[in-house]
């Protein structure tokens, strides 16, 4: 279900940037997208995304791994989950009417998405030191480029909200993966970190 939410979500944004003829995915974000009269494809593609991010959350608590750091971090995953959520529901961004709440949640997923590769990333180097460093990278160099999106050219800035994007989504696929191979991790580890 993950890796499905994920490949739906940019199949969505693929189609939806084809089909419109004045959104370009190189000069034109995700937003501007939801914001555009294929704004039902964007949205559909943040719900099944939404769905993919529920699935690794499912995931991920069913390993009933006890540490703290791993806990938040499964409590940040609903947290994106319901931001997610709402950046797809909540209209105003594109109509223009209502309160403006679309960047207070993307500046919350911009927080809560790194945390969560971080304070998850701990357990994932006592599986496999390799991809515990790699998260560990990962998650700090995302939180860095991140706020840059907001420096970046407007003609190019979909072009590297979508960079941004595919790296996310590279996490939740890896997740489903791990899921996948071993849906109960807990028989892997040591009995005093089993909750």
């Amino acid at each position: 279900m993950a890796i499905a939410g994920c490949a739906i979500a940019v199949a969505c944004d693929i189609v939806g940037a084809r089909l419109s003829n004045r959104i370009g995915l190189f000069s034109d974000t995700i937003s501007n997208l939801a914001a555009g009269p294929w704004d039902i494809l964007s949205d559909l593609g943040i719900y099944a995304f939404v769905l993919g991010v529920l699935a690794v959350t499912v995931g991920l608590v069913r390993w009933r791994v006890s540490r703290w750091d791993w806990r938040l971090g499964t409590v940040l995953l609903v947290v994106l989950a319901l931001d997610y959520t709402l950046i797809a529901a909540y209209e105003a961004y594109s109509t223009g009417e209502g309160t403006q709440i679309h960047y207070k949640l993307v500046y919350l997923m911009g927080v809560a998405f790194p945390l969560t590769v971080l304070l998850t990333a701990g357990q994932f180097w006592e599986i496999d030191r390799r991809l515990g460093i790699a998260l560990y990278i990962g998650g700090a160099l995302w939180a860095l480029a991140a706020p840059v999106l907001f420096l970046v050219p407007t003609a190019w800035d979909g072009l590297y909200e979508r960079g941004l994007a595919f790296a996310k989504l590279g996490w939740f696929v890896t997740m489903g993966v791990m899921i996948w191979r071993d849906p109960d991790i807990v028989r892997r580890m040591p009995e005093d970190e089993r909750s």
